[in-house]
């Protein structure tokens, strides 16, 4: 089981929903959402809806909604959806 299935070390959770969890990443401290399946496709509306409050806590986060773009891109943990909201 890979560590975003386990989700063991919890850094702060911002919002934990029966899909998707948002939390900071234990590696890099920003907002992260991670899908709570062991997959790396979502339909539409999920995908739509966790890129949704991603963003919202982002912008919180960050202070405003220009100093960060969501990253998508599976870089440690190459099959398990989960999205970064990086510094710009």
């Amino acid at each position: 089981m890979c560590d975003l299935c386990k989700l063991e070390r919890l850094t702060n959770v911002y919002m934990d929903g029966s899909k998707f969890i948002i939390l900071d990443c234990d590696s890099c401290l920003i907002p992260m959402a991670v899908w709570k399946e062991h997959t790396m496709e979502i339909d539409k509306y999920y995908s739509e809806l966790m890129e949704r409050m991603l963003h919202k806590v982002a912008k919180k986060f960050y202070g405003n909604e220009y100093a960060y773009r969501i990253d998508k891109v599976q870089r440690k943990i190459p099959n398990h959806l989960h999205w970064h909201a990086r510094i710009i």
